[in-house]
């Protein structure tokens, strides 16, 4: 049993192997190799085909094809033995490519040497989408430009209906035969421009030499060719197949520029036959239509010429492409056609040489990188002028300017126009737009290509007062209120700092003037007072007299005292202690045998001057009201605050009194009304708690947030 396990795993791993390798052998055809998606192609699958070479491009990279489909080579190093027609047998891997999945050849056999692969005809749009890329095709067209890409190489322009592809011969040009303007059959690879993307941009065709160009019918030469009218180009005629080829064309030039356009006036009459000749007759000049040139001419506006092209429909109005001069003739200048806007938006004016019947005003003007752009306003509308750079630098000088000096110019020959000035123009009417109305289709915007400086004239210079002038009347007239502003700031400022030193100045005169008053006279008296009851005591008297002489004196140098004290204050000047220091000068200065003072003074923070002065004020009256009216022993003065408050609180053990009756305007006693009318000013509350008998006390509690506002205020 064992032995037959084994043999048996051994027989299927055979069988997944050679599944493994049959399904690894499959990439046997082109097709199978061209529809791999890109993920797989990236995986190197193993590659076996037989095939035949279609192209071969220079750089080890050659085209083949089996009888499904085409694909690529690339070889590494290169091989350069490889011809059109050799049948390969090839071994490789696959790669992604640019576009479509490739091999990596690691082995290949020449089999031998046949026909070229069976091309397979395509269209345009075939070739646009890719459904034939790098695949041999066979393309009916008709022969438009033939030009020298290199020394080897040439470039066909082939128009297929409406379309136009680059065919690319690697052949020279001398040895090509008659194939402008021929219906041509081309056998080529399909091939393209591709982006980062995987994307084909545009689609062109490769051919090896001018052996793969058949013509089936040869261009009629010059001589052959119809004269065809402007009004006549592109019409319905019944016969769509002529309107593809050259036709002739009689004209008078407007204007020449370096891009290869000929702007011409029409000199071929319209056929009889037309169905709108009797618009064209009473027309004063014939239509205008833009020439495209193969190659730069040397005409001048007014040269009548004949030239041959290919009429195409890429803007308003039919248009000539990969023309040719056949014949020039000297003429005169010609004349613009004066023109309404109505007229402008018609349509009947376009690639003619114009002149606008009123005047524009500038806008707004900008360099580009071809040339100068103009924005314009006529009667209401947005108009566009555009003047190329050939003819801007240099030659700028050529501007009219009526009754004005040519100071719009700068030292590099740059147009400096302002915006606002009112011009009059000339130049090429062209319509970059239309919109369809029903069955119709009317120009939506237009614009005019002036043929260089002289087709500007001022007629008048912008006006002063524009938009950015404007801007900077305005930016500086805010600039002057602006710093009025702040004069008018600082100098308030200013008058605030001098009234508060006039008021300063006029305390301290007024505290000086009562000082001198209390001096001079209620201080002289008491002290002519305290004198005669002096001498009255040396007299002999009665006990209970002389008690009384005796109490009189020192209440009368009681009185002096504070008279002095009084006068100190008012005299001094120097900036108040702060609250705890002043506290602990009152202590330092209480009378002999008042009550001990003991003090319970906490940390608190800084208080404004004026806050602490009133503070003091009411702690000096307290106290001194107590020490003559309370007949205490001891006196306790607390000073704490937490973070709402501050709190000032006098204690005493005295004989206690009505606190309503004593504290609320009591005749002739002004202490408690004062020590209110302080609180008042800081914002504090003031409370007094008294019993007969056991004492009194006086609570001042103060608000930080009073105390801030009203140290504020005595700034």
């Amino acid at each position: 049993m064992c032995l037959n396990g084994k043999l048996q795993c051994l027989l299927i791993t055979l069988l997944l192997l050679v599944a493994t390798t049959a399904a690894q052998a499959q990439l046997k055809r082109a097709i199978d190799i061209r529809t791999l998606p890109y993920e797989r192609s990236l995986e190197k699958l193993p590659v076996e085909l037989t095939a035949t070479v279609g192209f071969v491009e220079s750089g080890g990279t050659v085209f083949v094809q089996d009888e499904t489909a085409g694909t690529h080579l690339h070889f590494k190093p290169a091989r350069n033995d490889l011809s059109v027609g050799d049948r390969v047998h090839i071994k490789g891997i696959t790669m992604a490519g640019l576009y479509l999945p490739g091999i990596e050849v690691t082995e290949l056999q020449v089999l031998g040497h046949e026909s070229p692969p069976v091309s397979v005809r395509a269209t345009y749009d075939d070739l646009a989408t890719g459904r034939f890329h790098y695949q041999r095709v066979e393309i009916k067209g008709l022969g438009r430009s033939l030009t020298q890409l290199d020394e080897n190489r040439s470039l066909l322009r082939l128009a297929i209906g409406s379309r136009v592809i680059e065919v690319r011969i690697d052949a020279p040009i001398d040895a090509s035969p008659t194939l402008v303007d021929a219906t041509l059959r081309i056998t080529a690879l399909a091939a393209g421009g591709i982006n980062d993307r995987r994307q084909l941009v545009f689609p062109y065709l490769r051919v090896t030499d001018w052996s793969d160009i058949a013509m089936i019918s040869p261009g009629k030469p010059f001589n052959e060719l119809p004269r065809v009218s402007v009004t006549n180009l592109l019409r319905f005629t019944g016969k769509p197949d002529e309107a593809a080829h050259r036709v002739l064309i009689n004209g008078v030039v407007l204007a020449q520029f370096p891009d290869g356009r000929l702007f011409a006036r029409d000199q071929t009459p319209a056929e009889p036959s037309s169905p709108t000749s009797a618009e064209l007759v009473s027309k004063t000049t014939p239509p205008a239509i833009c020439i495209k040139l193969d190659a730069q001419s040397d005409l001048n506006p007014g040269d009548n010429f004949i030239a041959s092209g290919f009429p195409v429909m890429e803007g308003f109005t039919a248009s000539l492409a990969d023309s040719h001069l056949i014949e020039t003739l000297s003429g005169s200048t010609p004349v613009p056609v004066d023109v309404s806007l109505s007229a402008l938006l018609n349509g009947s004016h376009d690639a003619d040489l114009v002149r606008l019947d009123r005047p524009v005003t500038l806008l707004d003007q900008f360099r580009t990188s071809d040339g100068y752009e103009l924005r314009l306003n006529y009667s209401g509308t947005t108009v566009h002028a555009f003047m190329p750079s050939e003819y801007f630098v240099g030659s700028i000088s050529e501007i009219s300017f009526e009754d004005k000096p040519a100071a719009n110019i700068d030292s590099n020959g740059n147009l400096l126009l302002e915006k606002g000035a009112t011009l009059a123009l000339t130049g090429i009417c062209q319509i970059e737009s239309a919109t369809d109305k029903g069955f119709r289709s009317l120009p939506n915007r237009i614009s005019l290509l002036l043929r260089g400086p002289r087709d500007i004239r001022v007629l008048n210079a912008a006006p002063f007062w524009d938009n950015r002038r404007l801007l900077i009347a305005s930016s500086s007239l805010g600039a002057v209120v602006l710093l009025t502003f702040i004069w008018i700031l600082a100098l308030r400022r200013r008058v605030s700092r001098l009234e508060s030193k006039i008021i300063e100045q006029a305390t301290l005169e007024e505290r000086q003037r009562i000082a001198r008053e209390f001096h001079d006279t209620l201080e002289q008296e008491l002290a002519g007072l305290s004198l005669r009851l002096d001498a009255a005591t040396t007299r002999p008297l009665e006990e209970k007299a002389r008690s009384l002489l005796e109490n009189s004196r020192k209440l009368v140098s009681r009185i002096q005292s504070e008279a002095r004290n009084l006068v100190a204050d008012l005299r001094n000047t120097e900036p108040a202690p702060d609250l705890v220091s002043a506290l602990e000068e009152i202590r330092s200065q209480m009378p002999p045998n008042s009550p001990d003072l003991v003090l319970e003074i906490q940390s608190i923070p800084c208080l404004p001057p004026y806050v602490s002065h009133h503070l003091r004020m009411i702690a000096q009256e307290t106290i001194t009201n107590s020490v003559k009216h309370s007949r205490a022993n001891h006196l306790k003065l607390h000073l704490s605050s937490d973070e709402q408050q501050l709190t000032l609180r006098i204690q005493d053990d005295g004989i206690g009194f009505d606190a309503y009756a004593e504290t609320n305007g009591k005749p002739g006693h002004f202490g408690c009304m004062g020590i209110r009318e302080r609180c008042r000013k800081i914002g504090a509350e003031v409370e007094w708690q008294s019993q007969l008998g056991h004492g009194s006390s006086l609570i001042v509690t103060l608000p930080w947030s009073a105390a801030s506002l009203k140290s504020k205020r005595a700034v």
